[in-house]
């Protein structure tokens, strides 16, 4: 398994409790995922994965940009895998933003449901693919950020990506949106 994030933190960091095996690529472990050439990179070592799961929050739409090298890799090679990129239930906003945070999410969240169309067409490739938008999660950043908020905790959000991989082959789960709702 293949992992696009930083093991020390947040949810890469629930993830890698569950996948102690997995391989990390971070900013911290030497990978700028901003950069072509890296992205490239990392593309061409996901095909040593049956599993890839796309974590880090990047700007400039790095994410996006990511996935569709790794789907160009994953055409080229036949490859057969699941990727999984984590967005975020800010991609549905109700109402205008003036952040880009959003709009990248929403981008990436296109993507990955052009790529389910793909996966679900006469002439599939042999891979799975799954856009999962989490809501706030408790990270130290987020605690600072919105103190009170709902927010789900990582480890939750884990299991549910662990329940994802666990789904049978035949099995492709297009989108999932989990949000903390207060109850009273």
């Amino acid at each position: 398994m293949l992992i696009i994030g930083n093991k020390d933190y947040g949810l890469a960091r629930s993830l890698s409790g569950l996948y102690p095996d997995a391989h990390f690529m971070s900013r911290t472990t030497g990978y700028n995922l901003g950069k072509r050439d890296t992205r490239e990179q990392v593309a061409k070592e996901s095909i040593n994965h049956t599993v890839v799961l796309l974590v880090s929050a990047l700007g400039d739409f790095s994410q996006v940009m990511l996935a569709e090298a790794i789907a160009k890799q994953w055409v080229e090679h036949n490859h057969k895998g699941y990727l999984i990129a984590v967005g975020s239930s800010a991609d549905t906003p109700v109402k205008g933003s003036k952040w880009i945070y959003p709009v990248e999410k929403r981008a990436l969240r296109a993507y990955m449901r052009q790529l389910s169309q793909a996966v679900g067409s006469d002439t599939p490739p042999n891979w799975k693919t799954t856009y999962i938008a989490p809501g706030n999660m408790h990270t130290p950043r987020q605690d600072e950020k919105m103190p009170g908020i709902p927010k789900l905790e990582t480890s939750y959000v884990s299991q549910v990506i662990k329940w994802l991989i666990d789904q049978p082959a035949s099995v492709n789960i297009s989108e999932l949106c989990l949000d903390r709702i207060q109850i009273t």
